[in-house]
């Protein structure tokens, strides 16, 4: 099986892309730090490396264009890509606003886009494998606009799934909670991010790849979020946004608490 993997020089991309070369499935590893996929890859002669900035669909189309020209048919696209920056509203920054959307959001959906038609081209049975976030079910206060996109992405993932099952293709949202790479040590600290650490652990990207690479590829469900339960009080603060929102401050002011936690670590 052949994985095109964005966000892969590090953080989960790069656990998802060793995990899946390990199990002996060929990889396309993408990012738009060119230097550090190649740094991260440089001693996998197996891992065929591609910079690329999700926010283009030019480059995306030009991706793809150039996989069919070397007869490198894609199975499984796995869109991990995504950037976090904290704010509230009526401070937030327009250049922040602009990044998040653009990666999260338009970045998913122009490499969905893209790796659909080429997959129907093909007359590949094909799974797009969309990272999200608990964020997609949780609006959370403080990260307002990473809510929103993750948001987003659980619509359109939806949406798509719906457009693309006629063709045998599945898509999945991976919704994991706070995970222990680059993008939570930014957050540490943050007073804005601080319903990120309410939690009882952070989770490891080995675990998320192990998700990806287990039951999201053999039973292509529709959406999973990690930890389970996450996703079952998601859906519940979804259905009572106002309960949600009013528990939010003893949330925060627990996630305060667990800032220099070993289980954040």
């Amino acid at each position: 099986m052949r994985l095109l993997i964005t966000g892969a020089a590090n953080g989960i991309g790069a656990c998802i892309a060793q995990q899946a070369v390990t199990m002996g499935h060929s990889v396309i590893a993408a990012d738009l730090d060119g230097a550090a996929l190649e740094a991260q890859w440089a001693d996998s002669p197996e891992v065929h490396c591609e910079r690329l900035d999700v926010r283009s669909e030019q480059q995306w189309h030009a991706l793809f264009d150039r996989l069919d020209s070397t007869q490198q048919v894609v199975d499984v696209l796995v869109n991990v890509a995504g950037v976090l920056r904290s704010g509230q509203t009526g401070e937030l920054n327009g250049d922040n606003v602009r990044l998040m959307l653009e990666v999260n959001v338009q970045g998913v959906i122009f490499g969905a886009n893209a790796a659909a038609a080429h997959m129907i081209r093909h007359g590949r049975k094909g799974h797009i494998i969309n990272i999200g976030s608990v964020a997609s079910l949780f609006a959370t206060p403080g990260n307002t606009i990473y809510a929103a996109s993750k948001f987003a992405v659980r619509g359109f993932s939806i949406a798509a799934a719906g457009d693309l099952r006629p063709h045998g293709i599945a898509v999945t949202l991976v919704g994991p909670g706070p995970v222990k790479t680059g993008m939570l040590e930014q957050q540490r600290g943050d007073d804005d991010a601080a319903l990120t650490f309410a939690g009882g652990r952070a989770l490891t990207p080995d675990e998320v790849a192990r998700c990806v690479l287990g039951p999201v590829l053999k039973q292509r469900p529709l959406e999973i979020y990690l930890p389970r339960m996450d996703g079952i009080i998601g859906k519940i603060a979804n259905a009572a946004p106002g309960l949600f929102l009013r528990v939010t401050r003893y949330a925060a002011a627990r996630g305060r608490k667990h800032f220099q936690s070993d289980n954040f670590r």
